[in-house]
């Protein structure tokens, strides 16, 4: 339990939830997460705890800020949004941090699609609450404080969570036990700079040597012992505080082995890399005139060469035919998530990320002129388009046609000149095909941008370069992403964007993006690199570049 007299409950808000009040009002209510905050905030000022609150639509960043409560937290209320279904990297997060977690979701989940009433996290949370719109957050943390928190606190004499009526003998006593746990601290820390010591010894050896840092089932041996000594009641905190100190001593050996890995294969790819993109004269894009992607393309190489190609697929391939120097794709949108298909590119054609940049995603419902609403019946766009404007495509009733790009669409509305069809795509692409812009907002969302990456079959790091795509596959074991995430936070890296992927022909098995920042070649980087190669089974640098606003 904490060190402080009334609990701290953090209340996290995952993807899209910062949309409250705009997002389908019928099914999520028109109250904001302002709203919520300050339901949530009243109801913890009557209960006497102290509340703090968190959204993110990414990830990487709940996963982190899980973390960072066990540091100060008694206590979780998580709405993770459509995480809630496959987020596996959430619920790991959720289950080591050791805290009580509630699950809640404003709308009934078991009574909607299929795949919404699958919750992973669900097993690792003390309870569910759901479908009672904004007070779903507010019973919830009645839930967690009075089954869980105040009783916790019970057991270990604090259930006056007040701390007003302290007697001076008991503050007296209370000072006198914080001065013995500062002289163990102090001794603590004698004896942690002597194992990591031994360490380093252990370092020099292992190189001579040529022995593994890593050993599992030598680490495994000590946890167990440690366990044994500590007893049933401590076995488990004793288990974690091995796991960390471990941990510690291999990052400090794996200091001294970068030094004298010559042949680090990772190590050797990064400062073989290119340095520059001046030799980049043509820039292919999937689309045509007007395509987001080609507005990307022209935000980043506007005095180049530009080569369109029908597909992503298309593009990447004139990479490997040489007809162009690097390819613009889209890699993921603030609505509908990522691009799946462009991550699988960049594993299969074995590319590199150069540089990236976002674009605002600006819909339009474009249609031949003289069209009114009451004539469309179909709407064409590519999937991710169609996904993006689906609450109008409801909403009128229209059916749907499927497009390789948004630009397509736009052409193949004015081809047909049919007037029962209209084209979801940007604004330059109706004005590149004489088509009208109606005066409906088909939008999902106001806010809406598309996060596009520059490829290249070469790997090439400028030195403005600040963010890191890795690829990596976990062991398959408990816990395999936590230690991962840990070697980022141990080295002062900020993880900015995480997502899994299954692997293909091992069921069970997932591959993980990771994006963190730091500064081109940054020893930090290399550092964590260089360990987690060592470590896991597969991590490949996807590339070292800028994002440009």
């Amino acid at each position: 339990m904490k060190n402080h007299a009334n609990p701290v409950v953090l209340l996290i808000n995952g993807p899209n939830l910062n949309l409250l009040g705009k997002r389908d009002p019928e099914q999520y209510g028109s109250f904001t997460l302002q709203e919520v905050y300050d339901a949530f905030r009243s109801k913890a000022e009557e209960l006497e705890v102290e509340p703090r609150f968190f959204q993110s639509n990414s990830e990487g960043e709940i996963v982190t800020e899980i973390q960072k409560a066990m540091e100060y937290a008694d206590g979780i209320v998580i709405n993770a949004g459509a995480h809630t279904h496959y987020s596996y990297a959430i619920m790991d997060a959720i289950e080591v941090c050791g805290l009580p977690v509630m699950e809640v979701h404003i709308s009934d989940i078991h009574k909607r699609e299929p795949f919404r009433r699958v919750s992973v996290i669900r097993s690792v949370c003390v309870d569910q609450v759901y479908g009672l719109g904004i007070n779903s957050y507010l019973v919830g943390l009645e839930k967690l404080c009075g089954e869980h928190i105040f009783k916790s606190r019970e057991k270990s004499g604090k259930a006056d969570r007040t701390g007003t009526d302290e007697s001076e003998d008991h503050r007296t006593r209370l000072t006198k036990l914080r001065g013995q746990i500062t002289e163990i601290d102090s001794e603590l820390m004698r004896v942690f700079n002597r194992r990591m010591s031994l360490a380093e010894k252990v370092a020099y050896l292992k190189v001579s040597s040529d022995t593994s840092v890593y050993d599992a089932e030598r680490e495994a041996q000590v946890s167990g012992f440690a366990r044994k000594m500590a007893g049933e009641e401590m076995g488990t905190r004793v288990d974690s505080m091995m796991k960390t100190m471990m941990r510690i001593s291999r990052e400090r050996q794996y200091d001294i082995l970068i030094q004298r890995d010559v042949d680090w294969p990772i190590g050797k790819e990064l400062a073989g890399a290119e340095r520059s993109l001046a030799s980049v004269s043509t820039v292919a894009y999937a689309g045509t005139e007007g395509s987001y992607s080609e507005i990307a393309a022209r935000k980043l190489f506007s005095d180049k060469q530009f080569v369109r190609a029908r597909t992503f697929s298309a593009a990447c391939e004139l990479l490997t035919e040489k007809r162009a120097d690097v390819a613009v794709l889209p890699l993921e949108n603030t609505i509908v998530g990522s691009v799946d298909n462009v991550f699988e590119l960049l594993q299969k054609k074995n590319l590199y990320i150069v540089r990236a940049t976002s674009v605002e995603v600006a819909h339009r419902l474009a249609v031949l002129p003289g069209t009114r609403t009451e004539d469309i019946r179909t709407v064409s766009s590519h999937p991710q388009g169609l996904a993006q404007c689906s609450e109008a495509i409801i909403r009128y009733g229209w059916e749907t046609l499927v497009s390789d790009n948004t630009a397509f669409s736009a052409e193949e509305v004015a081809r047909r000149g049919d007037r029962s069809l209209a084209a979801i795509s940007s604004e330059e692409a109706a004005r590149r095909n004489h088509l009208d812009i109606l005066p409906i907002d088909v939008r999902n969302a106001d806010q809406n941008r598309t996060r596009f990456i520059v490829v290249s079959s070469s790997l090439i790091i400028t030195p403005d370069a600040d963010r890191i795509s890795t690829l990596m596959h976990l062991p398959h074991r408990s816990g395999a992403l936590v230690s991962a995430l840990q070697v980022f936070a141990d080295r002062g890296l900020n993880l900015t964007a995480i997502s899994s992927r299954p692997i293909v022909g091992t069921p069970g098995e997932y591959a993980f993006f990771l994006d963190f920042m730091c500064p081109s070649m940054g020893k930090d980087a290399l550092l964590a690199l260089y360990q987690l190669s060592s470590e896991m089974p597969y991590v490949k640098v996807l590339g070292w570049y800028v994002e440009e606003g």
